[in-house]
């Protein structure tokens, strides 16, 4: 199904980022769409930004890019459109490829449902409250949509993972992180010294519990307990982003 572009008077090969509005302590808290804006700036790829809100991709999820005329939905298929087009060179190794797109799915497909849970399934509406406060949503509207969002979340972790107690919750997220770290070891990035588009999945995923100011048993954990791993994403968000990371 081909979609209508936002955009009609884009420039050839700019790629156009529809994504929710920026936080003040993180691009987006959005773990997907921090994911391909980190890839972006990665790959020195051109982009602009369009912040939206209220609209959605062909598949009703942001973010989506346009790229010349052409409307690109999904994160995994945003990614994989951009390699292709400004041919980025793919790991060494047939092997490391493989690897990649295993951590890349389990980010994708269980980390950030397993840290959804304590980020927001546990914090009642804080999360969503201060989230949507932040980008400035009108006060009067913040409860119901907090709700709304939460209601939503809810029945995406259970439909995604199960019913699970909170130790179990935490079992699993703790099995993630030390999967991240082995593999990490002593490296700078996870394969080696430039960064790969399967570290700007993890780094999407991870940063937006590790930087933002809500508590959560996720963030929690990763300065108490795995501190390469929040080296390691200090070094991408340092090389990445620098000083443009916060918003002053």
């Amino acid at each position: 199904m081909r979609v209508s572009i936002r955009n009609h008077d884009w420039k050839p090969d700019i790629v156009y980022l529809y994504q929710f509005p920026r936080s003040p302590c993180i691009p987006n808290v959005s773990p997907f769409c921090l994911k391909i804006e980190t890839f972006l700036k990665a790959n020195k790829i051109p982009y602009e930004v369009r912040t939206i809100l209220m609209g959605r991709s062909q598949y009703g999820l942001l973010p989506f890019i346009e790229l010349n005329g052409e409307h690109i939905a999904d994160s995994q298929i945003i990614m994989e459109r951009l390699k292709e087009h400004f041919k980025v060179k793919p790991l060494l190794l047939p092997k490391d490829e493989a690897i990649a797109r295993t951590i890349d799915r389990l980010a994708d497909n269980h980390t950030f449902f397993v840290q959804y849970q304590f980020k927001v399934l546990e914090q009642k509406n804080d999360f969503f409250t201060a989230t949507l406060r932040e980008i400035g949503t009108p006060k009067l509207l913040l409860p119901v949509i907090a709700y709304l969002f939460r209601r939503k979340a809810a029945n995406r972790v259970a439909a995604s993972l199960g019913h699970f107690s909170t130790e179990d919750f935490k079992m699993f997220l703790k099995k993630d992180y030390d999967a991240y770290r082995d593999i990490l070891g002593d490296q700078k990035f996870l394969f080696g010294d430039e960064i790969s588009p399967v570290d700007c999945t993890v780094f999407g995923q991870l940063a937006t519990t590790l930087y933002v100011p809500s508590a959560s048993y996720g963030k929690d954990l990763l300065k108490e307990e795995y501190p390469t791993l929040v080296a390691y994403l200090d070094r991408i968000r340092d090389t990445v982003f620098g000083d443009e990371f916060e918003k002053h």
